[in-house]
């Protein structure tokens, strides 16, 4: 069984969804990870373990109320780059990220691509998931996961299935229950996708700003945490 922890980042007409997956018989050993990881940002930064880690907001220093004030836009991107470096580690607990990007303004065909992802990815490795997703789109989110339980159209990689159509409905019956939804300032996990999403799009649509802070180079870092079965066509594994 797999914890997955989803969050998204947009910058129309592209759209990232990342998805933090954690075994849970090693969820209490990543949750603790991760809390040892704001335990130092407070120590070392002043930032509260119960400040939210909202990537836009963190990187341009808005909507803090002051908290932020100390941090210079250097630190703050220096704080980011290293989050990489973070959930690269949780591989330690066989954690892994999927990754969408979808440049067709379409936020729930990219959530759907990660979902059929997900589920084929379950079937592999003889698990299931149960989202976790950030509040926001609770109906849409919940409506496309029933649906895709009862009718989920799949094309062939080879223009046709053994039985000679184009499409087979294939179900995601390896992902449970509706999706769970939970605010994002309450959970890490949803936080860390969050920064997790938003490096993959700065990468794919790069910005001066993010460009003169490097930021998107941050994704880069990434590496075993990631599951290039998503993709075999992509360098890291990212769903398009």
């Amino acid at each position: 069984m797999h914890l997955i922890y989803i969050d998204d980042s947009s910058d129309r007409p592209t759209h990232v969804f990342s998805g933090l997956a954690i075994p849970y018989q090693h969820w209490n050993d990543a949750f603790g990870f991760l809390k040892k990881w704001r335990e130092h940002l407070r120590d070392i930064h002043g930032i509260p373990v119960s400040y939210e880690l909202h990537a836009t907001n963190f990187l341009t220093g808005r909507g803090s109320r002051g908290t932020l004030s100390h941090l210079s836009r250097h630190t703050r991107s220096q704080i980011f780059h290293k989050h990489f470096q973070v959930i690269e580690y949780t591989k330690k607990w066989n954690a892994r990220v999927f990754n969408v990007c979808h440049s067709g303004d379409d936020q729930f065909r990219a959530f759907e691509r990660l979902l059929n992802r997900v589920n084929r990815t379950m079937e592999a490795w003889d698990s299931y998931a149960i989202l976790i997703c950030d509040e926001g789109k609770e109906t849409q989110y919940t409506r496309l996961v029933r649906r895709m339980r009862r009718h989920n159209p799949i094309p062939s990689n080879r223009q046709f299935w053994d039985d000679g159509n184009i499409t087979k409905n294939i179900t995601i019956d390896r992902i449970l229950e509706d999706p769970y939804f939970k605010p994002s300032h309450s959970s890490y996990f949803i936080q860390a996708s969050d920064f997790t999403a938003h490096g993959l799009l700065r990468r794919e649509v790069q910005t001066p700003r993010a460009k003169r802070q490097r930021i998107h180079k941050s994704f880069d870092q990434l590496s075993d945490v990631l599951v290039p079965a998503c993709n075999l066509n992509d360098a890291k594994g990212v769903i398009r």
